[in-house]
């Protein structure tokens, strides 16, 4: 077999796996739902997945000492989702083996989240024209084809064969894993000798951690839209073939914004551009409950790039500013505190809050989201710059 690109690798990579998360993570909730579970129950099955999400991307990031061992892992990662998402669909209806599936599932599929973006700041150390920016918006563009196309597939076929669905996708990602790279992952010759830094001295540092806080609150106010968003539209009456195109249209303004996110961004601080995530996420949110039309909720949809895009940009910028031997650990921790942990316990809120109001669950998020404004840090040392797009 013919050897490709790392940027080619990366893209075919980031398009199997966000195709399948596109899939997931708006149809998963509807799923459920679809096998008559309570809303209550859907929400906190969920947030219960992302405690398990939580302790995956803690736990492989750990065990990386070489770079090639990044491609390793990410294929036995894939076959393992694989297998868990078929245990998965074939024990839907039996809520304790759905919560086992689930919690495995999400335990391996939450490391390949870090490890890619990883992989991806690795390669670009030796691939200098490698632009993170460009490949990850491959990435962007997946989640559209999954949450559109094949979105509004299911709309047509029904809810029920989410799984299934799920399964052909996972089995297309993890074939596309076997490629083999033009040039395997190295640590640069000055930090092959260094010893990984500890996730515990990582946060001792109180600008990372006042980062990853604000980053933490500003993806966990997403929780609510994660489990309900499509619950709660088509409660409005709006179809699930509409509601694929409204999550569609969330992630195009994603890809648009990583496009032209060096354009953007590049002239301003890590700082300023943390509050403009805090500021517009709250806003997101407390407009959310009000917004009962296509129309009136599509610009909220649009915000999606700021909300999530945006900070995401700016913790994988400031990462790239930090030691190489830092990455893998680094991504670990956003992922798992801001991705995972910050999501669980938030989603558990809003489980317990839909039931009494889909309206005070929204705005909660959004004061959450706000409370990101306190610890945005004061004063960020210069740092230099390594290009993400």
């Amino acid at each position: 077999m013919p050897k490709i690109k790392p940027y080619y690798w990366l893209a075919f990579s980031f398009f199997g796996f966000f195709c399948a998360y596109g899939v997931f993570m708006p149809y998963f909730p509807a799923w459920l739902k679809s096998q008559s579970y309570a809303a209550g129950t859907i929400g906190f099955i969920v947030a219960s997945a992302y405690i398990f999400r939580f302790l995956g991307s803690i736990f492989f990031t750990r065990f990386i000492k070489e770079a090639h061992h990044l491609l390793v892992a990410l294929r036995y990662l894939a076959w393992t989702s694989c297998a868990v998402m078929l245990f998965m669909s074939l024990f839907v209806q039996n809520i304790w083996l759905l919560c086992i599936g689930l919690w495995l599932f999400s335990t391996v599929s939450s490391a390949a989240i870090p490890l890619s973006d990883t992989l991806a700041t690795t390669w670009q150390l030796q691939v200098k024209n490698l632009d993170y920016g460009r490949v990850r918006l491959i990435g962007s563009c997946a989640f559209i084809v999954g949450v559109s196309v094949f979105g509004y597939f299911l709309g047509i076929i029904g809810k029920q064969y989410v799984g299934w669905m799920m399964l052909g996708l996972l089995l297309t990602y993890a074939s596309v894993q076997m490629l083999s790279p033009s040039l395997m992952p190295q640590h640069q010759a000055s930090e092959q000798t260094d010893t990984p830094t500890s996730l515990k001295a990582l946060l001792k540092n109180p600008i990372t951690l006042r980062i990853i806080i604000v980053v933490g609150l500003i993806q966990g106010s997403h929780a609510a839209y994660y489990v309900y968003s499509v619950i709660y539209w088509t409660n409005l009456g709006i179809p699930l073939q509409t509601t694929s195109l409204l999550w569609g249209a969330s992630v195009a303004a994603e890809v648009l914004f990583f496009f032209f996110s060096s354009r953007l961004c590049s002239a301003y601080s890590i700082r300023t551009l943390l509050y403009a995530c805090v500021i517009f996420t709250t806003i997101r949110w407390a407009a959310f409950p009000f917004a009962t039309t296509v129309e009136e909720i599509l610009p909220i949809q649009l915000m999606h790039s700021v909300t999530f895009a945006l900070s995401h940009y700016t913790i994988v910028r400031y990462i790239s500013t930090q030691p190489p031997k830092t990455f893998a650990n680094l991504q670990g921790l956003y992922n798992a505190f801001a991705g995972c942990a910050s999501i669980a316990l938030l989603s558990a809120l809003a489980g317990w809050l839909y039931p009494i109001s889909p309206q005070a669950t929204f705005l909660t998020m959004a004061g959450f989201a706000a409370l990101g404004l306190f610890f945005v840090p004061r004063h960020l040392p210069k740092m230099k710059i390594t290009s993400i797009s």
